[in-house]
């Protein structure tokens, strides 16, 4: 018989008032979500949705969700929600940004989606410090369709179209998102963190917060790298795959702040649609030509 014993903490389970209380993509399954046990998106889901709540900002933002394992973000966050094409996620929340600049626009991306078919929407979103929160979720491989090789794949891992594994000399080096985005002008704020240890997972959420408050403050353009778990890609048991990124994927993707200029950005003027551009008020003509 085991003794029992008084607990010296009560364990808390909340759901953030920015989550459905329900989720409806499953009659069955309403009470979780659609991904894998083990997967990293659930914890980063959560991390973005306490965030709206704490700063108060959950009828204000617009979740743009394109195409990959996160593209059923919609049943799940009780904001706007906008479905992109593959890889237009930026595209879609600059334009989302620009016509409705008092709302917080969120644009949440896998590796395979943003490094990928679209690296040269995010490229130049973020060139012209466009006033969004990308958080980006990196776990070096394309999980929905299969497990096909990333531009952020690892030297040496294997992948359906890398049975081998990856080679340099074949399908080139991993891709440094954050690296590559820090050599411009504009970015006020980019970090990568992690979700490969359960000791340290505060960081990441204090870097999704910040990238939100930036652009609650109109600060301009924020990129959080979140470098996640694929347990079912991976071929790994949940606690394996938390371990490989932490002791394989951080050695390729070190974790830290790449650019902060938070202190010394200025507020940017909202950059609303021209009234030229407008669609023309009921029962009257358009000036446009």
């Amino acid at each position: 018989m085991f003794e029992e014993r008084e607990m010296p903490y009560e364990v808390v389970r909340s759901r953030p008032k920015s989550f459905y209380e329900r989720f409806d993509r499953k009659d069955e399954l309403q009470h979780q979500t659609h991904y894998c046990p083990g997967c990293g998106h659930g914890i980063i889901h959560k991390m973005v949705a306490q965030a709206m709540d704490e700063l108060g900002i959950q009828n204000r933002s617009i979740l743009i969700s394109p195409v990959g394992c996160s593209v059923f973000a919609y049943y799940y966050f009780d904001v706007g929600n906008v479905q992109a094409a593959h890889g237009r996620a930026p595209a879609v929340a600059t334009a989302v940004k620009r016509s409705r600049p008092e709302s917080i626009v969120v644009s949440y991306q896998g590796d395979g989606d943003l490094s990928a078919i679209g690296s040269a929407e995010i490229l130049h979103a973020a060139n012209r410090g466009e006033n969004i929160s990308v958080i980006f979720v990196n776990n070096a491989i394309y999980s929905m369709t299969g497990g096909q090789v990333a531009p952020t794949t690892l030297l040496g891992q294997k992948s359906t179209t890398t049975p081998e594994g990856r080679k340099a000399e074949k399908e080139g080096y991993p891709l440094h998102v954050s690296e590559l985005l820090g050599t411009l002008e504009a970015p006020v704020y980019i970090e990568r963190v992690g979700v490969g240890d359960n000791k340290p997972i505060a960081q990441p959420y204090r870097a999704v917060r910040k990238a939100l408050e930036i652009q609650v403050k109109g600060l301009g353009f924020s990129l959080v790298e979140v470098l996640s778990t694929c347990p079912t890609i991976w071929k790994m048991s949940a606690v394996e795959s938390q371990h490989w990124v932490r002791d394989v994927m951080e050695k390729t993707f070190p974790l830290g702040v790449i650019r902060d200029r938070t202190k010394e950005a200025q507020p940017r003027e909202a950059r609303a649609v021209p009234r030229s551009w407008q669609p023309a008020a009921k029962g009257s003509r358009s000036q446009h030509r």
